[in-house]
């Protein structure tokens, strides 16, 4: 094999790994949104009291991420992965153990800290090992994390269904056996992404930071983490409180619009390659627009149906985001993973907790169809987008 091709084939069987290891950071993440429900009957909180819980998670990834970004561009810290894991798994344990609301909000902030620690890193080390496959290593990477967090409402309800509450407990486990797997593991993947950096020494640098790009897509982000937080939070009180339907039902239901994502992802990554990131992101918010706009007027089947087709193109274009912040900002790719997975990300919980507000003089229905509205400008900004770089390298 010659060294050209070699470069641009990605590690898999690394990045499956960091895919697995992705899924099980944002299982608890997951876990701790659908938990809500269960939070707000032990409690007797009102909606804008639930609409704090993902602020507060949100705003630790919003401060921090960046942060972390900034750290893994400067530095290599690969024992993050690890230690994200044990805290997000320790995190959620708590929730189920702590004797106020407002301890429970601490012990969110501690899962969201793991999840903090994680994702720049992460994407940073996908990034690395994608050779000239990006869109496609983003998409192992991303799908590991949308497949736990859709799985993530029923891991929660299967917890509270065995054990109530302290089934939380439980959540721990499998966090920190694949951290202690994670840190024997490390050194090999050190070498490995050594040797990628080796072959790529005779390309040319990275080009400069495209700041227009760069402002313009975390606008979008922001927009799209809304619609997407607002969906997963609100979506089984909808189901709840205004449909009527079972309780026990509504993490199925919130489970069928995140599990819609996975198949987004994997089948987005490959038509970004193919056609370019831009042209693909434009027609993921173009399609979504009709879909998001009825859902709300529907009921049964047609719902789901619906509700199916709206995970599938909202948590598609997670991939899609990602690769365009990081072409953007070449030299940087650590900041531009804790930007688009952490700001914009955590900006997106701040208007799901005034939504909250909406929620509790208005209504879920009309939240339902603020978040369809938010469609427009994000794919109006979408329109406007600089070109990224289509050469690989």
């Amino acid at each position: 094999m010659n060294p050209a091709t070699a470069a641009n084939r990605p590690a898999l069987a690394l990045l499956l790994v960091l895919s697995l290891t992705h899924g099980v950071v944002d299982l608890t993440s997951g876990a701790i949104i659908a938990l809500l429900p269960a939070l707000r009957e032990a409690y007797a909180l009102s909606y804008g009291m639930v609409g704090l819980i993902p602020l507060f998670a949100n705003l630790t990834s919003t401060f921090t991420q960046p942060v972390f970004g900034i750290i893994s561009d400067r530095s290599e810290m690969r024992w993050l992965l690890p230690l994200s894991l044990a805290l997000g798994g320790l995190g959620l344990a708590a929730v189920g153990f702590v004797t106020s609301y407002w301890l429970t909000l601490a012990a969110v902030v501690i899962s969201a800290l793991g999840s903090a620690a994680f994702h720049p890193e992460g994407a940073h080390v996908a990034h690395n090992l994608a050779g000239g496959r990006r869109a496609l290593a983003m998409a192992i990477y991303n799908v590991g994390g949308n497949l736990g967090y859709a799985l993530g409402p029923a891991f929660a309800a299967a917890l509270i269904a065995a054990f109530g509450l302290r089934g939380t407990a439980w959540a721990a486990v499998l966090p920190l056996v694949l951290a202690a797997w994670l840190l024997r593991l490390l050194p090999r993947w050190r070498a490995h992404e050594q040797e990628a950096a080796a072959r790529r020494n005779g390309h040319a640098g990275p080009a400069a930071t495209n700041w227009p790009g760069t402002v313009l897509i975390t606008l979008v982000v922001i927009l799209r983490s809304v619609m997407h937080l607002g969906m997963a939070t609100y979506l089984p009180f909808f189901w709840i409180d205004v449909l009527g339907n079972d309780p026990a039902t509504a993490g199925l239901v919130q489970m069928t619009y995140l599990l819609a994502g996975v198949l987004g992802t994997l089948l987005g990554a490959p038509l970004a390659d193919r056609f370019g990131t831009k042209p693909v992101l434009v027609a993921s918010f173009a399609l979504l627009l009709p879909l998001q706009a009825i859902l709300s007027f529907l009921r049964g089947w047609p719902l789901l149906i619906v509700l199916f087709g709206a995970g599938f193109l909202v948590v598609s274009t997670f991939t899609t985001t990602l690769v365009m912040t990081q072409e953007y900002m070449p030299r940087s790719l650590g900041l531009a993973s804790g930007l688009n997975l952490g700001l914009a990300f955590g900006m997106g919980g701040l208007g799901t907790s005034i939504l909250g507000v909406v929620a509790d003089h208005f209504g879920v229905t009309v939240v339902m169809r603020i978040i369809a509205c938010l469609v427009i400008p994000a794919l109006l900004l979408t329109l406007v987008l600089p070109p990224v770089r289509t050469s690989r390298e």
